[in-house]
């Protein structure tokens, strides 16, 4: 395993392309759960507003809360499908990840699918937020260069395509200083099974 160090930086930077010439395979059932999962923690979140009241004055609810999940699936070579997703504990006040119950989800999972690992995690959001790499450097003890779904959860009429964007990771010198940024990846929608 290589080793991680992230210096601590002042903005989250992006690159809009990654370099690592990996295809990316996303299977419908991660997008449905991702879906649900937003809706039904959007729904929660709206459920227990309306039940403390409102305070007056306030002109729109807070947003929902993010969503956060591992996914699973397989790499072969230099194509990575992502077939799953499974639960991940995650503080985000304290920005921490429960990793042992992770490691535990995994084995778990694999007694099913043995082939299957943790590929990385998804979100929710418009875009990739600073303290997003402290999730993703925190997964990197499972998965040493983890991938970063991020859903936004927005409606625009007007956008065409799926609002998912894929994430890798890549170090980078910033400044003189070695960082690891996002970089985004392209990726198709696989509809059909093996």
């Amino acid at each position: 395993k290589r080793k991680r160090r992230r210096e601590n930086s002042s903005a989250l930077h992006v690159a809009s392309s990654s370099s690592s010439g990996l295809t990316f395979k996303l299977h419908p059932l991660v997008l449905l759960n991702i879906s649900h999962h937003n809706t039904r923690v959007k729904s929660q979140a709206t459920g227990s507003d309306a039940c403390a009241g409102t305070s007056a004055g306030a002109d729109s609810p807070p947003p929902p809360p993010r969503v956060f999940v591992c996914v699973i699936g397989v790499q072969r070579g230099r194509t990575v499908e992502i077939f799953n997703s499974v639960e991940l504990l995650y503080d985000p006040s304290t920005h921490s990840l429960d990793c042992a119950f992770l490691e535990k989800k995994q084995e778990l999972y694999k007694k099913v699918f043995p082939n299957f690992y943790i590929l990385g995690w998804y979100s929710t959001g418009s875009d990739a937020q600073e303290s997003d790499m402290n999730i993703h450097g925190a997964l990197m003890d499972i998965n040493e260069s983890p991938l970063y779904v991020l859903l936004n959860p927005s409606i625009n009429h007007a956008q065409k395509d799926l609002p998912i964007t894929i994430y890798e990771s890549e170090l980078h010198i910033i400044d003189g200083i070695p960082q690891l940024i996002f970089a985004q990846a392209s990726y198709t929608i696989e509809t059909v099974e093996e």
